[in-house]
């Protein structure tokens, strides 16, 4: 699978008169080998203005959706020869999406120009806007490829999460576009394209074959970026946008008129509800009741109004309202938000609301504004139950709101004059049993005793500075029952502290959003617990605090599991917000702060959250710790979600098994101390001791994707101090014990000459001691294969984590045949590789340093074949690798054929060599330069070598250990060589068979008396054939399994250095 990556350069050949004649990008490609040089790939193809040099603008005057529909079929009947490309801009940019949903069904239906011959239709509506890929997705699934295809998507998706790639910025993937194009490239085929990005786009990169005059597509696009419902003024801001096509289509009307606009509102409801799978089953006039809804905000809300109750009042009204019942509910209304968004230029504004609106302006200074239900015939007009009031008075009265009351579910009352507060009278909404959305805007009114307490229907509840009157007697517990219904509650800047008490709030079982903004809360209130008093909110999904700078401490210890989305915004509430749980995007956000905004909260948890998926904290300058254990957070960024934490020192994600990455952002904007992670669902580890923290960066983390470790690299490389402790791993044991199996004399019948003596099969217990820059990998770990490759900049992958600043590395229970990875392992200095039963090689041929490497212990690598491979090496010689090797110990490896390659003169400082249980050994070092004078081993004291048949000697030349003290030898069979001995120093002790010993071949350089008399088994006995047989059957029986050949063909599985049996 090949993604296009954005084009590095663009480039344009014209001809004479500045006419496009090809249009194309260059792309650098990487080589295959990390070192390669860069080479460019050059993408080219036909523009389309070399055919029509200029778009053709063109008024058309449709009066309906159905006659632009015929008109634009006529265009393309003809004039087919020359114009494949159509741009509709509708009736300024109003109507176009509904016109484009019905060319693209008539034409599916087979009712159009039956001269088209159209084959295939290609409906492709992104009129909201993802991204490129997003947009291919859409193709792949509307030409219904099958779902290998999708899978290409899903993996391109996860891996762009793992590299931090925003969504917006995700191309498109080279091998859907190859499919996209073999769909299509023998058909005659129509695209139907609602582009939402704002810009044009060139499909050709997508797969779909380009739109030439002899070519069997035609194209049919518009813009969208401006919603469903938005109108612009007139066509002039569109036209430079669009380049290359044959045909502009806008309509000269400046007036639209209510009854088509309310037409173009019904076809679009239709098209919603077709493009999306949880509003198919739902009735059109629920989703025409829907956009009505909006547009009456559109009209009748104040437009100096500062908080986002045009927005989200209209989402949530959808269900507050009963219109959306569905269990799908919130899906429902997501999806209805992407779509219903109304954006009238102020003329079209003044039209609509002179026919649609009825205000009443009443003598006594009281305007209310509702919408008008448009009549089929003759009859009187009917109103939808929504009302705006705007009053000059300095009181509202009861009389005032009288007219309908009952029926009324949606008031919004605030004063004329915002510097004056409106007073609400006592009893106001006593009539109002109906009323389920109320918002009141700098009004006056008790907060112990409010005048809605009656509307137990109430389920959106939005306050805007308002203020308490302080003149009602608190009501009794059971007068606030309303609050049981409650879905929603905003507070912005009003301190109404008493629906906190934890009897009243302990009646929000059903509240589903709290949105509590722009308080400096004080201090001895009931707030100051916000929002841990909130524990009966079982529903809970949405919590914004926004400008909340007054808590100390945000720990949610009570809060429900129900939460999906978490705010904290040091600066002020968002303008907007987005629908549902997700955040505003950051052109909604205020880019200043207040001066006078302290922010005191130190300490944020959401531990337990096991729902959380969005949060967005900022400009939190004494924020210390921050918990999200357990939450399902995808992806932490330091550069969108947390941002201006400057004096955060611990963070904790344990049990985050949803956590793919985390952006960093600048370094220096994070100054970490503890970081730890755990990424297994429902495993948390005890915290380490933060007060005994004397580097500047601890990383603690257990993983179970190995890709999150590119993460973790470049936090580390950014932090000279830091210190890790990074396990791979799903297991739920970070670390167990395993107990080696250690051979008893009593197991063996035959011990005496089938096995060496029990002190001999003794083997050194592995390195345990962890260094301060510690990786384990271990069972269950995923995506590690990938992960242990070097790649080249810019892309970190766990392979460079582990060579460059790694001191210890232990590697077990893991069916992986990849190597570990090659380049240069500048501090490692213990390898720690066991059960690992598809692992052919540890070290591969590049793989170079080693400089720091003090003990290398392996166990049990069933198809390990050697430690190092061979291959040309061009190292410095004044850094040669393994200067440092102190120990060397291997066991049950039966397969392997070597230990290292030798193109050193010397191994320093190697002490021990323990090497057991590998059948198939010929050498433990093998040459690969020439040393003539043979490989020192100043320092070597001991070796160990057991049940190794094949071994003929240690090393392949001459092996010089002058320090020698210790040989143990037992069941090396076809050993031919010692190493050389010091001549006149002390001579080695050595335990050996005696056949063996009597098989050693001497020079002058080594002579039998250069050791003590060798120590042979006290029960051995050179007649007994029996122990020979046995031990001959034994290995013969186990190279076949090896080999899987049939045991009883011993011609085959013999080899000629088996007559030393």
């Amino acid at each position: 699978m090949h993604r296009l990556p954005p084009p590095d350069a663009s480039f344009e050949v014209a001809d004479h008169r500045g006419a496009a004649l090809l249009r194309g990008s260059l792309w650098r490609c990487s080589g295959g080998k990390p070192d390669s040089p860069a080479a460019w790939a050059i993408d080219c193809f036909l523009a389309v203005e070399a055919e029509a040099e200029t778009s053709a603008f063109e008024e058309f005057h449709a009066v309906d959706v159905d006659d632009a529909v015929r008109e634009i079929l006529r265009y393309f009947v003809d004039n087919e020869r020359d114009t494949r490309v159509i741009y509709f801009d509708g009736w300024n940019g109003f109507g176009a999406s509904a016109v484009l949903r019905a060319v693209a069904d008539e034409i599916t239906s087979l009712r159009a120009q039956p001269k088209l011959h159209i084959d295939k239709v290609v409906h492709i509506d992104c009129s909201a806007w993802k991204s490129r890929r997003a947009l291919q997705r859409v193709i792949a699934v509307e030409l219904k490829l099958d779902a290998s295809v999708m899978e290409d998507f899903d993996e391109a998706d996860e891996e762009d999460d793992i590299n931090e790639v925003d969504e917006s910025s995700r191309c498109e993937i080279l091998s859907v576009s190859a499919e996209i194009s073999r769909a299509l490239r023998d058909d005659r085929f129509i695209v139907v394209f609602h582009n939402g990005s704002g810009d044009e786009i060139d499909l050709l990169s997508f797969g779909i074959p380009p739109f030439t005059l002899f070519g069997a597509g035609m194209l049919l696009w518009t813009f969208g970026f401006w919603g469903r419902f938005g109108v612009r003024e007139d066509v002039s801001e569109i036209k430079n946008k669009v380049k290359n096509t044959h045909l502009f289509l806008y309509s000269p009307r400046k007036y639209i008129g209510e009854n088509f606009f309310l037409s173009v509102v019904r076809r679009e409801a239709t098209a919603i509800a077709a493009t999306y799978s949880c509003l198919r089953e739902m009735d059109p006039e629920r989703i025409i009741r829907c956009c009505m809804f909006g547009l009456f905000l559109c009209l009748c809300f104040p437009q100096q109004s500062q908080n986002d109750w045009t927005d989200r009042a209209s989402n949530y009204y959808w269900m507050c309202d009963g219109i959306i019942q569905a269990d799908q509910a919130w899906e429902i209304c997501d999806a209805l938000s992407k779509e219903i968004k109304w954006d009238l230029h102020p003329g079209l504004r003044k039209e609509l609301s002179h026919a649609l609106i009825d205000s009443t302006d009443y003598n006594n200074g009281v305007c209310s504004k509702k919408l008008s239900k448009k009549p089929d015939g003759p009859q009187r007009p009917k109103w939808y139950p929504w009302i705006t009031i705007i009053t000059s008075n300095k009181i509202l009265e009861i009389q005032h709101i009288q007219a309908n009351n009952e029926e009324v579910s949606f008031y919004f009352l605030a004063p004329e004059n915002q510097v004056v507060p409106l007073v609400l009278a006592e009893g106001l909404f006593n009539q109002s049993t109906n009323l389920h959305v109320l918002l009141l805007s700098h009004c006056v009114f008790s907060f112990s005793s409010p005048p809605f307490t009656v509307c137990e229907n109430l389920r959106f509840l939005g306050l805007d500075h308002c203020i308490d009157s302080e003149s009602g007697k608190p009501n009794d517990i059971t007068k606030w029952k309303f609050l049981h219904s409650l879905w929603f509650l905003d507070l912005i800047s009003t301190y109404w502290y008493q629906v906190f008490f934890k009897e009243i709030a302990n009646l929000m079982v059903n509240l589903r959003e709290l949105k509590v903004v722009g308080l400096d809360l004080p201090k001895n209130t009931s707030m100051e617990s916000l929002p841990n008093n909130l524990s009966k909110a079982r529903s809970l999904q949405v919590l914004v605090l926004d400008g909340c700078c007054g808590l100390e401490d945000v720990v949610l210890d009570g809060l429900p599991l129900s939460l999906k989305s978490f705010s904290l915004d040091g600066y002020r509430p968002a303008l907007k917000r987005a629908p549902g749980v997700e955040m505003p995007t950051r052109n909604l956000r205020p880019s200043s702060v207040d001066s006078d905004m302290h922010v005191k909260t130190s300490k944020i948890s959401l531990e337990g959250c096991i729902q959380l998926e969005k949060l967005f904290l900022r400009r939190l300058p004494n924020l210390v710790e921050l918990d999200l254990s357990g939450t399902a957070i995808k992806i932490l960024d330091f550069t969108s979600m947390v941002v201006k934490v400057s004096s955060l020192k611990r963070l904790f994600l344990l049990g985050c098994a949803q956590l793919r990455a985390i952006k960093w952002g600048d370094r220096y904007d994070l100054k970490l101390e503890l970081l730890c992670i755990d990424t297994r669902p429902g495993i948390i580890c005890p915290r380490p001791s933060v007060e005994e923290n004397k580097y500047s960066l601890l990383v603690h983390a257990v993983i179970v994707d190995a890709r999150l470790a590119r993460s973790l690299l470049l936090l580390i490389k950014n932090n000279l101090h830091t210190r890790f402790d990074i396990h791979i791993t799903s297991s739920t044991v970070y670390s167990k014990v395993v107990q080696h199996y250690v051979f008893e004399k009593k197991q063996q019948q035959y011990h005496d000459v089938i096995t060496m003596d029990a002190p001999i099969q003794s083997f050194p217990q592995p390195p345990t001691t962890k260094s301060s820059y510690h990786i384990e990998i271990s069972q269950g770990s995923h995506n590690l294969e990938s992960e242990l490759v070097l790649l080249s900049y810019p892309y970190y992958t766990l392979a460079h984590l582990m060579t460059y600043y790694a001191n210890s590395l232990h590697v077990h229970d893991v069916s992986t045949s990849a190597s570990m990875p090659g380049g240069c392992w500048r501090y490692l200095k213990w390898c720690r590789i066991e059960r690992c039963p598809k692992l052919e090689v540890i070290f591969p041929t590049n793989s170079d340093d080693f400089n720091y490497l003090e003990t290398i212990w392996v166990s049990d690598l069933l198809m390990a074949r050697w430690i190092w491979t061979k291959g040309s090496r061009d190292l410095d010689s004044r850094w040669p690798p393994f200067q440092n090797l102190r120990h060397l110990q291997l066991r049950s490896c039966p397969r392997l054929q070597f230990v290292l390659p030798l193109w050193v003169s010397s191994f320093p400082k190697l002490e021990t060599i323990h090497v057991i249980h590998c059948t198939d050994l010929r050498n433990v070092f093998v040459l690969d330069n020439e040393y003539p004078n043979g490989v020192e081993f100043p320092k070597l004291t001991s070796i160990h070598l057991h049940d190794l048949p094949m071994l003929r000697q240690i090393c392949e030349v001459k092996m010089v250990a002058p320090a020698l003290r210790t040989i143990k030898i037992r069941g090396c069979w076809g050993l031919r060589r010692l190493p050389v001995v010091a001549a006149n120093g002390p001579r080695p002790a050595i335990e050996i068979e005696k056949d063996v010993w009597d098989a050693l071949e001497w020079d002058d350089d080594l002579q039998s008396s250069f050791f003590q008399p060798p120590l042979h088994s006290h029960y051995y006995r050179k007649k007994l054939h029996r122990g020979s047989i046995l031990r001959f059957v034994t290995l013969c029986v186990t190279r076949a399994a090896e080999r899987g050949i049939n045991h009883s063909r011993i011609d085959e599985i013999m080899r000629p250095d088996d007559v030393a049996l």
